[in-house]
């Protein structure tokens, strides 16, 4: 039985709709096997940690074990993500600093150091990292760290990231393919424009 241009418009249709919503799909499967999750604004109170006072203006004594914080996604020993070149340090890492509502960015090597080895941060005393109003409620000079980290399904070699970020575009060219043949069939038969 054959399908009627109606029918045949209906099934591309139908076709493009399954498509848009299997590429979202393939998509966002892709990015987590392709990108490295980022962890955005994970808190350090340095008040509560021991390594900031907050009686003496929010100055601090950096040689304080205190003062020295692993980062959560740091990756433990043993594990795949430990031993893989590709993702065994953090990455991209962006610090600020909470003194009384006010944000600052902390400047790698002068407010701070990171440990790549073991994803640790050590927080100097400087001005950017001293609190500068502990009497108000709220933050009391906390530190958000930014960072990137490979998740479980991340896909550690070049090569399989390459392949599978190629998956989405291919099956979009196969999908539109479809519909663009099904609306060329039903314009060919029914003679339009002639």
């Amino acid at each position: 039985m054959e399908l009627t241009h109606v029918n045949k418009l209906f099934a591309g249709f139908v076709a493009l709709i399954i498509g848009i919503v299997l590429i979202t799909s393939i998509a966002t499967g892709t990015l987590a096997a392709t990108d490295r999750t980022i962890v955005s604004a994970e808190p350090f109170a340095l008040v509560t940690l021991g390594c900031a006072n907050a009686t003496g203006g929010g100055i601090f004594n950096d040689t304080n074990a205190a003062c020295t914080f692993t980062l959560a996604k740091q990756p433990a020993g043993g594990t795949w993500q430990a031993a893989d070149t590709n993702c065994g340090d953090l990455a991209s890492i962006s610090v600020e600093n909470n003194s009384a509502s006010l944000y600052t960015a902390a400047t790698s090597g002068t407010d701070y150091d990171f440990y790549s080895g073991n994803g640790s941060i050590h927080m100097k005393n400087t001005t950017t990292t001293q609190g500068a109003d502990y009497k108000s409620a709220g933050d009391w000079n906390t530190t958000y760290i930014t960072y990137t980290y490979c998740g479980d399904g991340f896909l550690s070699q070049d090569w399989s990231r390459t392949v599978l970020n190629l998956v989405a575009g291919f099956f979009a060219l196969a999908v539109m393919g479809v519909g663009i043949a099904l609306f060329y069939n039903v314009y060919n038969e029914a003679r339009i424009g002639a």
